[in-house]
């Protein structure tokens, strides 16, 4: 499924998480890893070989880990802004997802999801995995959170039941086959009342929504999918997402980057931006076909 995957490594003690235990990617088809640093230089004009030389021990490091779990692993340190450079990467080795990742509160969070990401949902081409992880403390392991049999326990599949969210629904029925347990499906109509609406409008687009819900639920029962969940939510989707990550033990968020809506890039760019920046969990972004 995820034959060749971008690390979209920034060598902090985080990624040295991730690298540890990117063999489980494996489980997911992977057999090829694009070990990639950005060198963004965009205040530090000619200093890019002095960039990738600082940076080639680490990187020469976090190869020989990938390697001695079985991966073929290429490395990369493309110059320029890290979204296009990634999408460059990953067109050039016809990748299937681009790994990113997240560790609290730092300045590669910030700056990745303050914008980077915001980047990733309009231009990327490739679906985007974010990795939140949680560092070691003293004398303890730390986790990335991509250990095949925990990520897909448990899957939350948001949907507005736009073109880019069947995609998405797409990719959790192709997962079935890597061992994913349960699934809950939600949508969340946030269907404003008054005048500028025909009568009963809110109850025929709640009853419209909840019969695609179940149809989407049996697809996914139908795919073998042991356990799948609807829910509908008649409130904002952001609001309706992290209320199931407080109440539900979710492994993972598969959602599509862009929808249907008011305005539709900002709308679903928004959700699945912060969804990224407020999530425990692994995020999983799938972009439109089209790009």
């Amino acid at each position: 499924m995820f034959k060749t995957i971008v690390l979209a490594t920034d060598l902090s003690p985080a990624w040295d998480e991730i690298i540890a235990c990117a063999g489980e990617f494996k489980a997911l088809g992977c057999s090829q890893i694009i070990l990639t640093y950005v060198i963004s230089v965009k205040f530090m004009a000619g200093m890019e070989g002095m960039l990738v030389s600082a940076a080639r021990p680490k990187l020469d490091a976090q190869q020989q880990q990938l390697e001695a779990q079985g991966l073929q692993v290429t490395v990369e340190t493309p110059v320029g802004l890290p979204a296009n450079s990634l999408n460059d990467v990953a067109c050039r080795y016809g990748a299937d997802l681009i790994v990113v990742g997240s560790h609290g509160q730092s300045l590669w969070r910030e700056g990745v999801l303050g914008c980077f990401t915001c980047a990733v949902l309009h231009n990327v081409q490739y679906p985007v995995l974010l990795l939140n992880v949680r560092l070691k403390a003293a004398g303890q392991p730390g986790s990335c959170d991509i250990s095949h049999t925990a990520v897909l326990r448990h899957v939350l599949l948001p949907t507005d039941f736009s073109e880019i969210s069947s995609r998405a629904l797409e990719y959790v029925e192709r997962l079935a086959a890597k061992g994913l347990t349960q699934v809950t499906v939600l949508n969340a109509l946030d269907v404003p009342g008054g005048e500028a609406y025909p009568p009963g409008y809110q109850e025929i687009a709640t009853a419209a929504a909840r019969d695609l819900l179940s149809q989407w639920r049996q697809r996914l029962l139908d795919a073998g999918i042991p356990v799948v969940h609807d829910r509908f939510d008649p409130g904002h989707p952001i609001s309706a997402i992290l209320q199931v990550l407080q109440s539900q033990d979710i492994s993972l968020i598969v959602m599509g980057t862009q929808g249907k809506g008011f305005i539709t890039e900002i709308f679903l760019g928004s959700v699945a931006h912060n969804v990224s920046r407020l999530a425990t969990c692994p995020v999983l972004l799938i972009p439109p076909v089209s790009r």
